[in-house]
Formats: C-alpha cells, structure tokens, sequence
C-alpha cells in the first residue's frame, strides 16, 4: 500500500522548530510498525509568494498599512538577514536528509490534476483544518483535491484554535462538515475539538498523542547536536503571541539561581530583558540543535506548545506561559502537570513548584503511545482491507 502524508513542515512563515520534527517523527513510526511512506512537499494556499529564507526581501515588496509595523518588522529582518537565512537553510538539509518525500511540490491545485499514485493519504497533526481569512480552507490538508478522491483517508492528531474554528459561519461550517465526512478514519489532538466535530457533525473521533510524542528520547538521540557549552543555563523559548510576564519571570529566576538566559525565540524578546541581565541570544540553529539546548538545559520557560512535549520527554523542568487556545493545557493536564502553568502568577518565589517526578509521567505517556499506536495501525489495515476488495 501505497502511503501519502501531507501537513504542515516545510512552507511555514514562521521557521517554527517542531513543523520538520512532527512530520519526521510521523513517518519514522510508520515505518517502525512496517509501513512505508512519502511525505508530500506541499504549499498551502495561504502560503502566497512570502519568502521565508529572506523575510526582509518580502517586507520590502508587501508593506504594511501600518507604518510603526512595517518599520519594526524592517528593524527586525534586517538584524536578522544572515541568521535567518543560515536557520532557513538548516530546516532545508534537515529536510532533506531525513525524509523520504516527493521530488515535486505541490498545492491544492496541482493536486487536482496530479496523481501521485498514493493509495492512502494521512494529514498529521498541527494547524491544518482551518479557514484562512482570505484564502478559506486549504483542500490539500482535507484531503480534498481531485486527485484524492476514492482513496482512503486518515486524520492523524488534528489540532485547531478555538478563534478559528468554532466561530465559522453557516456556509464554511456546511463545507468543513463536507471535507471531513469523506475521512474514514479521524483523530484528533485536543479533545475539546473532538467534541466540537461530534456536535455539529455526528462524527466521531479519536483522541491520540501528536507524532513527536509517540518515541521516548533514544529515538531522538542520534540526531541531537548537543551546545559547545554545557549545562547551567535557563532556556527560554517564546513562539507567536506576546509572553513578556513569562520572559521577566524568567529572568528574575535565573538570575536568582544566578543562570544565564539563552533565547531560542523566533519573535526575539530581547528588547525585555534588563541592562545587566546575563542573556544570550540564538537564533542561526536547526533542528538538531534546538534539541540539544533543550537537552542540556537546566530549567524551560516556553509558551510553545512542542517545547512542552520535549520537556516531558527529555525529562526537564519546566514552566509554561501564556497561550491562546488550549492546546498547552490539554497536554499539562494529560500528563498531570496542570502546576507549571505560570501565567497568572509572576512571583519567582510564589510559583515555582516542586521538581517534576517524570516517573508517572513517562507511565501515562507509555499509555497513550499504545492507544494512539492502536488508532493509527487500526486505520491502516482498514485501508489495506479496503484495497483488497
């Protein structure tokens, strides 16, 4: 059988770590359990022309009616012109050397006049089913190009954001209910979106763990490229919205445990950090060593919703912020670590809570594994049966 998956990895705006990591993790386990697949280089539709290796270049070309943004966005990509393009090209040989993919890319589109071939098709995990405000839904991440009719769908670990789906309107809600009703087989990565699919569809779902959670840390081992320098430091990692009482919290800690601050953030909150503060910036790394500054970290503070699953599998202590939606806190309540949330309290002294026992931790994880290990090898020998006739 012939096995496609499609998500999000390679075309993103923003070079979010974990999009080549889950994908990577996903086939990984397919092929752990005997299955072969091809990760489909694929351009969503809200993609548009932006160039993620130069975003100074695309700046210059789309301006902002707001002009105090377009000149901090300028600031930005200019302080960063060489270092984005060294991460970009970083994601790419990550890419590159470590999955199996189409030597083509592809959007909703060209799938509609291209057969790969594929006899089923899986979208895994993160922010695909939603409507775009200007372009609407993505069919390729429904599955719902021509070309992909007939063949047998499988939803893998979908997660949403409550200001993007739940507020549909009537006509985009009757098309979303179209797109998922063709997939034989769903699951979802927040339970709160499993009940919104049951209410307004009648479908039901499956609650499973996402793909980089379903390998404990040998998996992750052989790829880890570990800092020059060793462990002491407080690693902060802040993604997409605004953090700056999880960033001061962070540094009042470390410079209580008198620990250096190292920034990993794609929106650099240097700006906030105090005179004085022992703070370091990285930004020009891969994957590979995003993995090892959190490995070798003696303490996380991060409102990413990937850097949470890391610092449970690495076994790290850690603290989490602010997120919009709930996708940071069905995880922490999954693995019974509701306790590191620190967005409400920004007294060091008050908030930090005790060591984390990673020992019924990895128990739950373990329990998880194996009902989502069973969600997605179910599917597959439906698939199969289904091919046979």
């Amino acid at each position: 059988m012939k096995i496609g998956i499609i998500s999000i990895n390679a075309h993103t705006k923003v070079l979010n770590f974990a999009s080549p990591l889950h994908s990577y993790a996903f086939q990984q386990f397919l092929k752990m359990h005997g299955y072969d697949s091809v990760i489909i280089d694929y351009k969503p539709n809200y993609y548009g022309q932006y160039n993620p290796r130069h975003p100074l270049f695309y700046q210059l070309s789309h301006p902002m009616k707001n002009k105090k943004k377009q000149r901090a966005a300028l600031k930005k990509w200019l302080k960063l012109f060489i270092p984005r393009q060294i991460r970009f090209d970083k994601f790419q040989r990550f890419i590159d050397k470590y999955y199996i993919t189409t030597d083509e890319c592809y959007n909703e589109n060209t799938l509609d006049t291209n057969d790969l071939g594929l006899d089923c098709y899986i979208c895994a995990t993160d922010v695909i089913w939603k409507c775009n405000k200007k372009a609407g839904f993505d069919r390729g991440f429904f599955l719902a190009c021509d070309s992909m009719k007939g063949k047998y769908k499988i939803a893998y670990a979908i997660l949403y954001l409550p200001f993007i789906v739940v507020e549909l309107e009537e006509d985009k809600r009757k098309t979303f209910i179209e797109y998922i009703s063709q997939f034989q087989n769903i699951s979802i990565r927040e339970k709160s979106f499993g009940e919104y699919i049951k209410r307004i569809s009648g479908i039901e779902t499956t609650h499973v763990l996402d793909p980089v959670l379903l390998h404990d840390k040998s998996f992750y081992e052989p790829i880890i490229q570990r800092p020059k320098r060793k462990k002491g430091y407080v690693l902060l990692y802040v993604v997409m919205e605004s953090a700056i009482p999880l960033i001061e919290l962070a540094v009042d800690f470390a410079k209580e445990h008198d620990l250096e601050v190292i920034e990993l953030s794609e929106n650099l909150a240097d700006a906030k950090i105090p005179a004085g503060t022992r703070h370091k910036v990285v930004y020009d790394i891969g994957i590979e060593e995003w993995l090892g500054y959190m490995d070798e970290a003696e303490y996380i503070f991060t409102n990413s919703f990937h850097a949470t699953c890391f610092s449970i599998l690495f076994h790290k202590q850690f603290f989490v912020g602010k997120r919009n939606g709930d996708k940071i806190l069905s995880v922490m309540e999954m693995f019974g670590l509701s306790d590191r949330r620190i967005e409400d309290c920004f007294d060091g002294h008050k908030c930090i809570a005790d060591n984390i026992d990673f020992a019924p931790v990895e128990e739950l994880r373990k329990g998880y594994v194996e009902s989502s290990t069973k969600f997605i090898l179910d599917a597959l020998k439906q698939a199969e049966q289904s091919l046979e006739g």
